[in-house]
């Protein structure tokens, strides 16, 4: 005779959520449970995974959602419990890392305490073991994955969301990396945080499926509304980088090569290691800044290029720096957190105060006018090196007092 219930499918559900514990450190839980009820073999609902009965009457799927996995947005993970005619568990299945297998224990004892599967999350992964001993045994891929690697995958995107979420812009990907960066940690490897999957909202998994675009969205939008500080660098390139008076020219005007002012080969290096957006808003001929830029090692670090000959005007024109902040996936609303680094008052210093970014003035070399001939030339900052930027950029995020 079947227990009461038993085949009632929202309280086996309820009866079977697993109990998850977390690393001490443990930065995400999980935030919704989708389900699905298999009476047959069959593919499963949420994942790349057979449901074989074996003998159950039939198997509960689990598709549990985090927001974030500590190197990325979008985070689902797999328990599957096999139960028999009276509803008793017989089998239980759990993913790691998108592959799945059997949950044990020591001498093949299921994963069940007081009643309850028990299941233990990796930190900042969450792959499933029944026991924590196995995920310690790979304690330093996964303290490099919470550590050093923290933010490394941005926002993954199955390929399922690939039409819903295919307008995600870089300063998407950047807003996610400097969020998990902040979050990254050291795992205890105490599993002492017990989180039971009854305490979210379960739903079918169909309508789990569904959400997901908008509880990635969702994140995306809180992160731009808490964003502040630096949201992207903006560099000319002649007397900011390189030295102009260094440029030897083939006969068509194209520069052939350059020298660096003091550190402004390292510049774009060291922004990017920061891990600032960085885009060239420059005036002068393609080619030019590839023969240079590449020789020097930093053409292809940039996240974005916006040059005269391609756009057709010049700085100080709006869209030379409208089209740079757009390429990154800034609008209007985050120029304040712009800052463009340019030698020329007239067009860097300017184009950047016009629309309301920040400017920094490189006061380096002669062949231009040192002296603001408007409001809009008087630069926010100024400084005489490349590398002086980097302390400019740290007042502005507060890392160091103002002057």
């Amino acid at each position: 005779m079947n227990r009461p219930g038993a085949r009632e499918p929202g309280l086996s559900v309820v009866r079977h959520a697993p109990v998850l514990r977390f690393d001490a450190h443990e930065p995400f839980l999980p935030r919704a449970l989708g389900y699905a009820i298999h009476e047959a073999d069959g593919a499963s609902a949420s994942a790349d995974h057979p449901v074989v009965l074996n003998g159950a009457a039939r198997a509960i799927e689990f598709a549990i959602w985090w927001d974030w996995d500590i190197q990325h947005l979008y985070e689902l993970e797999h328990v599957w419990v096999y139960v028999d005619d009276d509803d008793a568990v017989v089998r239980v299945e759990a993913s790691a890392h998108g592959t799945s297998g059997e949950m044990w224990r020591d001498r093949r004892q299921l994963p069940v305490e007081n009643g309850r599967i028990v299941l233990y999350s990796e930190p900042g992964k969450h792959a499933f073991a029944a026991d924590p001993a196995l995920l310690r045994a790979n304690l330093a891929v996964t303290t490099h994955c919470c550590r050093d690697a923290a933010g490394a995958g941005e926002i993954l995107v199955p390929g399922f969301l690939n039409d819903q979420l295919g307008d995600l812009t870089l300063y998407d990907r950047h807003l996610a990396r400097k969020y998990l960066r902040s979050l990254a940690f050291k795992p205890a490897f105490r599993f002492d945080t017990a989180f039971d999957l009854r305490d979210v909202p379960a739903m079918p998994w169909q309508d789990l499926h569904a959400s997901i675009p908008g509880r990635m969205r969702a994140e995306l939008a809180w992160l731009r509304r808490q964003a502040k500080g630096v949201k992207a660098v903006l560099l000319d390139s002649g007397d900011t980088l390189i030295d102009e008076t260094s440029q030897v020219f083939t006969e068509d005007g194209v520069v052939l090569h350059a020298n660096p002012i003091p550190g402004g080969d390292r510049l774009v290096v060291e922004l990017k290691r920061r891990g600032y957006l960085v885009a060239l808003v420059a005036d002068g001929r393609v080619q030019s800044f590839k023969n240079v830029h590449r020789a020097l090692g930093f053409w292809d670090l940039f996240d974005a290029r916006v040059i005269s000959e391609q756009m057709g005007r010049r700085k100080p024109d709006p869209s030379m720096f409208e089209a740079a902040a757009a390429a990154m996936g800034l609008t209007a609303e985050d120029y304040g957190g712009c800052v463009m680094v340019g030698n020329n008052l007239a067009r860097d210093v300017a184009g950047a105060n016009r629309l309301g970014m920040r400017s920094v003035w490189i006061n380096w070399g002669d062949n231009y006018p040192k002296t603001p001939t408007c409001g809009y030339e008087i630069p926010e900052f100024e400084i005489r090196l490349p590398h002086e930027v980097l302390d400019i950029l740290d007042r502005i995020e507060g890392r160091v007092p103002p002057e």
